[in-house]
């Protein structure tokens, strides 16, 4: 069995995706509701790689302080991942592109550093960058000035299957930043996209956010004509960078074609966190518990897999480990996450909206110094810039908690803020797709009652506690709360 892994950042895929729908999507498994379960990058990844909640890995956010691929995390989390489990039965291992926001800091081995679980370590050091960048290669720097760093990831990666002993099994991890920030496209894709907008749907350039916590009540509320140009001309610049990772994703498909591996081998296609751009009048960034920040594009291929089936059962991030380990003989017993292929290899009609309960966790991260260019906001704010109108995109109290439900005939999401408000938001996603309106009010006390609970049960829970749907209680105990 053979397994590679091809993470990107969420965006529409429908237009600059065309060879991954194909050759992905129609002969295997797209799954509509997957969630990332901490909608940022370095905790989101720490749990891609776990099988961690975030309160379990200890990644708090982007941040060396905050254990973004810290010494703590080198010590205590790396040797934990799949990737090890996998090497230690004989797996030859590949991982090519972004790790952790951190990697690579002269405070936590520098790129000297290579994790525990990868014989072929090609990993960008920092964060993402598409031009200028450094590489650790095995361990030793390589500056990168004027190739583009998904061209280059591309490279390595036919090259490992090229090389690599095709009768042994292997896990190759290819991760291109694109399409984070700063949205550099490749030049033969630049404009590609040029007219295309951010669809008007309900919540876009939205302002009537006053039912909302405090941050999402921050002015320019709707945002301005020239702001919302700019945030346009992001989202046709993203879907330019994902043109250069659709390229990618054909050939490596046509790679492991070409060295009769393809029909042996499972390819998971998914990303560590959604994104907004203008939606309840935010500028451009992740961070947020509502659905465009936690959903993310989720696809796998593989022996058994029906073609072309669509899977509603709820999948998370932190599934994804445990998954790999299923598929490899491995027991993930010590993971939060639950296996989720033998589902689909085992009906060839998924069960639809399949009960399932899980938590939405986020500490909010503050700037580190005062912000020169917008110097009258409060150090607790970050993300904040003066091509916004010093709009921020997080703060420390932006910290929450949330248990989004799945249940036959039922979807919602209800969260707790950690604020001077203590402030609650629910939605009840059936009847307010779009979480217009916070309903927190209209829920009768009881019922909240039992959401407090189920909620404070899962901000605690530990490897299978996390998927007890009874929350460590009988059904009849619960309702009597």
């Amino acid at each position: 069995m053979k397994t590679c892994s091809i993470p990107c950042h969420y965006i529409e895929i429908k237009k600059p995706m065309k060879n991954t729908l194909e050759l992905l999507s129609k002969n295997g498994a797209t799954y509509k509701n997957a969630f990332t379960t901490t909608p940022i990058c370095c905790p989101s990844r720490a749990s891609l790689l776990t099988g961690l909640y975030q309160h379990n890995h200890q990644v708090k956010n982007n941040t060396l302080d905050g254990n973004c691929s810290s010494k703590e995390w080198q010590t205590h989390f790396e040797g934990n991942t799949f990737a090890t489990y996998l090497k230690e039965i004989g797996y030859n291992t590949f991982y090519g592109g972004k790790y952790l926001n951190q990697y690579g800091h002269v405070k936590a081995g520098g790129p000297e550093h290579i994790p525990k679980g990868w014989d072929t370590w090609i990993g960008l050091v920092g964060n993402s960058k598409y031009y200028n960048y450094r590489l650790s290669i095995n361990g030793k720097t390589k500056f990168m000035n004027n190739e583009y760093l998904t061209n280059v990831l591309e490279k390595y990666a036919l090259n490992f299957l090229s090389n690599v002993n095709h009768s042994s099994p292997f896990l190759m991890m290819v991760a291109p930043p694109a399409p984070h920030a700063p949205f550099t496209p490749e030049p033969k894709y630049n404009g590609s996209f040029l007219n295309e907008k951010i669809p008007r749907e309900p919540h876009f350039n939205y302002g009537h956010n006053q039912d909302k916590h405090w941050f999402m009540r921050m002015k320019p509320a709707p945002l301005p004509s020239d702001i919302i140009r700019d945030c346009d001309h992001k989202f046709s610049e993203r879907w330019e960078t994902l043109l250069s990772v659709d390229d990618l994703v054909k050939s490596i498909v046509d790679k492991l074609s070409d060295i009769g591996q393809l029909n042996n081998t499972y390819i998971f296609y998914t990303s560590d966190n959604g994104f907004h751009l203008g939606q309840f009048s935010m500028p451009w960034d992740k961070r947020q518990f509502y659905e465009f920040d936690i959903r993310i594009p989720f696809i796998v291929r593989g022996p058994g897999i029906d073609k072309n089936i669509t899977v509603t059962k709820p999948t998370l991030l932190i599934d994804v480990a445990p998954t790999i380990l299923n598929l490899a003989g491995l027991n993930g017993a010590s993971m939060d996450g639950i296996p989720f292929l033998p589902i689909i290899k085992d009906s060839k009609q998924p069960s639809l909206n399949d009960d399932r309960s899980f938590l939405i966790e986020y500490q909010g991260e503050r700037s580190l110094a005062q912000n020169v260019e917008c110097p009258n906001l409060d150090v607790g704010v970050s993300e904040c810039f003066k091509e916004v109108q010093c709009k921020c995109q997080d703060a420390a109290n932006n910290t929450y908690n949330c248990i989004r439900s799945f249940g036959q005939n039922s979807d919602t999401v209800y969260c707790q803020f950690f604020d001077n408000e203590n402030f609650e938001e629910a939605y009840d996603l059936l009847k307010d797709p779009y979480q217009l309106k916070n309903a927190v009010a209209s829920i009768p006390e009881h019922e909240k009652l039992q959401l407090k609970y189920k909620l404070n049960y899962l901000k605690y829970c530990r490897h299978s506690q996390c998927n007890d749907m009874n929350f460590g209680m009988n059904p009849v105990t619960i309702i009597n709360k």
